[in-house]
């Protein structure tokens, strides 16, 4: 009788989910809310890229290939860039560049990366892609070694805004590379890259657009600086 009174109430327990947490321990809690996070989005950017978005394709693709993504899948990246690439999608042709640039997803072809970075920086004027093939020139990887050519690329994306264009601008002015010196010059390309030292030292850990500004400070009278500031706002705000 004892017995069956026993078995009734082990039955209710378990139907409550308290003898689960009594013999087993409570339920374990998801102590990763990040990774619930990013596991949810790329749920819903995959609904809406089997619906044709291309740029939920671009997105999902990004969290896939990059090298530290917690959800690695490099070929279906790759996949989804080209899909998206051959629908015209200027960030997808860039982002293909990327990939065969990078070795993620495809094997390492610099020739392959500056065709569609040439796509996505001349058709689509893309900062990215303009500043990306200009590193290619400026090495000779995938094209003929061509500084005069780096320069114009790295130009074009400074003028769309691109931080680290700017900052190289900035360096070239500074020194006499590829230009005529204009510190002027340097000081108004530097004081737009100053905001973004984070993304440019990201780059390359001995860029210091910052440091550098301040080196020109006491070379430049306050006139020269007004001038290169003037400039340097006239780009951003149009006034």
């Amino acid at each position: 009788m004892r017995f069956l009174a026993y078995i009734l109430l082990l039955s209710t327990l378990l139907g409550s989910g308290w003898a689960a947490w009594f013999f087993f321990g409570a339920p374990a809690q998801d102590d990763d809310p990040a990774l619930t996070a990013l596991k949810q989005r790329v749920a819903q950017l995959e609904q809406s890229a089997q619906k044709g978005d291309l740029n939920a394709q671009i997105d999902l693709g990004w969290i896939l290939i990059r090298k530290n993504s917690r959800l690695p899948d490099p070929d279906r990246a790759v996949t989804l860039f080209r899909a998206a690439a051959g629908k015209g999608a200027v960030r997808a042709q860039y982002a293909l560049g990327w990939a065969y640039a990078k070795g993620r997803g495809v094997p390492v072809d610099y020739t392959q990366a500056a065709e569609w970075y040439r796509v996505a920086a001349t058709a689509g004027g893309d900062a990215d892609a303009q500043f990306a093939l200009g590193e290619l020139y400026f090495r000779g990887l995938g094209v003929a070694n061509d500084y005069g050519r780096a320069i114009d690329l790295y130009r074009a994306a400074a003028m769309r805004g691109h931080p680290i264009a700017q900052y190289l601008m900035g360096v070239m002015y500074q020194e006499g590379w590829g230009v005529k010196r204009d510190l002027v010059e340097a000081y108004k390309w530097l004081t737009l890259a100053t905001p973004h030292a984070a993304r440019i030292q990201a780059h390359n850990p001995q860029f210091d657009p910052r440091g550098q500004r301040e080196q020109l400070m006491v070379k430049l009278n306050r006139t020269q600086i007004n001038l290169a500031e003037r400039r340097a706002r006239e780009m951003t705000t149009g006034k």
